[in-house]
């Protein structure tokens, strides 16, 4: 009979957390090792985080800085392995990007020169040896509500490969986070009764009243606000800013919405009322017209509704 001999051996050089997968086989030795144990790198943020309401999912509230950790990180692995960034706020899922911060709302990536860090283990590594050489930070998102709170000190998550935790990224100050928005009330417009004889043409207009979005409340570290006009109903004309009018009412008639310089106010586009930083009370001072949409116009109700929002940068 013939014996067949099979080693293995495992060679580190770690002294701190590691998870090192050694296997065996015959005439074959896997080895992967790293030069030190887990670089920490204590990354320092804003103390407060200011979340404009209806900020997008998806969006980057903060990009970090980023820098080289404090020694030289070399590994190895004579096997092809895998890497990324793990989380250690949260279990995640390794296809989940962001990684989320528990149920704040908030996730966080972990930048890799110019770009993300693929989540752990979706990126691959062949077998050979590795000196990281580009800076590393970190990017936190909106992306879902927001809950008030706060961002501990610590850890935010890891870089591994090859099962070793290669730099570990860390909160050296506590982030306060919260979303903010201003008051706006909802605004009720009386155009009165008006004769349909006091009408010109058609694109002709009369009962013309100003009235005004009111804005009150609003916080500081907000960088700008915008608002846009929606329909309830199917807009007359999206473009001229004219509402239709609620069925079983007047007809040939529409409602039409211009600024205060009798500008058109465009339906379902974004308009930017203020680019500088808000705080306190404002009015986006807007204007209301029954307007002419046909050579005969039938007397009766002349509603329509329209719904505002505004966004906050």
């Amino acid at each position: 009979m013939k014996t067949i001999a099979t080693s293995f051996r495992c060679m580190t050089t770690w002294v701190g957390s590691l998870f090192l997968l050694c296997g065996a086989n015959n005439a074959h030795a896997l080895s992967c090792w790293a030069n030190n144990s887990t670089l920490v790198m204590n990354m320092t943020a804003p103390k407060t985080l200011v979340i404009p309401k209806n900020t997008p999912n998806g969006y980057a509230l903060y990009e970090s800085s980023q820098k080289m950790p404090t020694g030289a990180a070399r590994f190895e692995c004579d096997q092809a392995g895998a890497w990324g960034y793990v989380n250690e706020r949260g279990t995640t899922p390794s296809d989940t990007e962001p990684h989320p911060i528990g149920n704040t709302g908030l996730g966080w990536r972990m930048s890799y020169g110019k770009t993300f860090a693929p989540a752990y283990p979706k990126g691959s590594l062949n077998a050979g040896a590795y000196t990281l050489t580009s800076p590393i930070g970190f990017t936190l998102f909106k992306i879902g509500n927001v809950k008030a709170g706060t961002l501990p000190t610590g850890p935010l998550g890891t870089l591994r490969a090859f099962g070793m935790d290669i730099v570990q990224v860390s909160l050296a100050n506590t982030i306060i986070f919260t979303e903010v928005s201003c008051k706006t009330p909802s605004v009720n417009v009386d155009l009165g009764k008006q004769y349909s004889s006091k009408f010109g043409d058609i694109g002709s207009t009369i009962g013309k009243k100003a009235f005004d979005i009111v804005l009150s409340d609003c916080p500081t570290g907000l960088s700008g606000i915008s608002y846009q006009l929606d329909p309830v109903n199917p807009a007359f004309d999206l473009k001229q800013g004219i509402l239709a009018l609620d069925e079983g009412g007047a007809t040939g008639v529409g409602i039409q919405i211009t600024d205060k310089n009798d500008t058109v106010v465009t339906l379902g586009e974004v308009h930017r009322f203020l680019e500088t930083e808000p705080s306190g009370n404002y009015t986006i001072p807007l204007q209301a017209a029954y307007y002419k949409t046909a050579d005969k116009v039938t007397p009766g109700k002349a509603n329509a509704s329209m719904q505002f929002t505004i966004t906050y940068q």
